[in-house]
């Protein structure tokens, strides 16, 4: 399948809900979004059933997002429908990494080959500041729930935020390379003009991220695939990786491959349209 800019789309995110249990503060407005309430969500059957039309036109790899897909109940009995498509080759989830600790084997099991979690500070008192809850250590325990659960690799998604997290890059990598985990540094994204975070005065450049990471490691360029949105690097004489993901100062648009498709089965074709 190609799009009108002669892009070979294969990729397909799949939000399963709209709802979140943190209200970071890049994301969403004091008090949370609200969310759907729950009507207009697709069911699992829907949700396969549309999965599988796109795989006859050509998608190979989905990943399950939100909002927060753990919340959704028994969300791993959606992984094994999705796995029996044909076509299908690769099946993702990515997490605020909450309620992974409890769920990391049964999504294993299910058929999930690839995890992303969300960790933007390794401080209780500073993810308070972010989530507005300090849900730390829940977190915490997911990414070694994932790793017990045999997930290889786990990548960690970092929000880069100037004056609030980015003197935690160095204590991140270490963090990753002692799990033998691919930490990805991405820049902040203005969303909408009700999130707490002021863009302007908080945004710090992959670039700047990558210079700090340097004081202390040697990066070696690694293989990435052609629309991967991430410079990715290894970290010399470890397991880690490194990815530097540059949506604001190295646009990746024309190698993008995905489509959305949200939870109440509308389609976006771009993270930042304006579709409904």
């Amino acid at each position: 399948m190609k799009d009108r800019f002669g892009r070979g789309i294969d990729y397909l995110r799949l939000s399963v809900v709209d709802r979140c249990n943190l209200s970071c503060l890049y994301c969403m407005p004091y008090g949370g979004a609200g969310g759907d309430p729950g009507e207009n969500l697709l069911s699992y059957e829907e949700i396969t059933a549309l999965a599988a039309l796109f795989a006859g036109m050509g998608i190979r790899k989905i990943r399950i997002t939100g909002g927060e897909p753990l919340v959704r109940k028994q969300v791993w009995k959606l992984v094994a429908m999705l796995r029996e498509i044909p076509g299908i080759e690769e099946l993702a989830l990515s997490t605020n990494g909450v309620f992974l600790a409890e769920q990391a084997g049964e999504l294993k099991k299910a058929g999930v080959q690839r995890l992303n979690i969300s960790l933007d500070t390794l401080r209780s008192k500073r993810f308070r500041q972010i989530a507005r809850v300090d849900r730390l250590e829940e977190v915490l325990r997911g990414i070694d729930a994932a790793l017990e659960s045999g997930f290889r690799p786990v990548k960690i998604n970092t929000v880069l935020m100037k004056g609030v997290n980015d003197d935690e890059i160095l204590d991140l990598v270490r963090f990753a390379v002692k799990r033998g985990l691919e930490i990805r540094f991405i820049e902040l994204m203005p969303t909408n003009q009700d999130v707490a975070l002021e863009w302007g005065a908080s945004f710090f450049s992959a670039e700047e991220a990558k210079a700090v990471v340097e004081t202390e490691y040697r990066l070696l360029e690694a293989d990435a695939y052609f629309s991967s949105p991430a410079k990715v690097y290894s970290v010399a004489g470890t397991d880690a990786r490194i990815g530097f993901i540059s949506p604001l100062s190295c646009f990746f648009c024309s190698r993008c491959n995905r489509l959305r498709l949200k939870s109440n089965g509308m389609l976006k074709t771009c993270l930042h349209g304006k579709e409904d």
